[in-house]
């Protein structure tokens, strides 16, 4: 599978990023074409984030393996044609909170070795989506 991390910097402490960085409507506001739905997040939730412009998309299913508020959650790709896992640990950073995002992705039909070739583009969607999500 290919994989990225990266750390960002957010305003607030843990519990009120683990709350912005969790609730699905900001994804649907911060994440430009994808609407997520899903049942409130907590272990063994389910969720989806489908992303697409009329009939045409795609929907990322997934689904909550560990939830440990506000410090470390574990989400797993569970559809098609996406699959993988991310990882988001919290830390304290003063008055801030760093967000550490671990992920691994694959896409069905795509070799890793291809999709790895995306990950830079991959990665830097991702921290601006997550950037826009735990915005204050």
């Amino acid at each position: 599978m290919a994989s990225f991390w990266f750390d960002v910097l957010v305003p607030g402490p843990p519990e009120q990023v683990w709350a912005r960085l969790w609730d699905l409507d900001r994804h649907t506001a911060a994440i430009p074409l994808t609407t997520t739905t899903g049942e409130p997040l907590g272990p063994g939730a389910r969720f989806t984030a489908r992303t697409g412009v009329g009939p045409l998309g795609f929907d990322d299913d997934m689904v909550v393996r560990s939830w440990e508020p506000p410090h470390r959650a574990v989400v797993e790709k569970v559809g098609s044609p996406l699959t993988g896992s991310l990882v988001a640990t919290l830390r304290p950073a003063g008055a801030d909170t760093r967000i550490r995002w671990e992920q691994t992705y694959a896409v069905t039909g795509v070799p890793d070795a291809v999709a790895a070739l995306a990950a830079p583009a991959v990665r830097a969607a991702y921290l601006r989506a997550v950037r826009g999500i735990t915005r204050p």
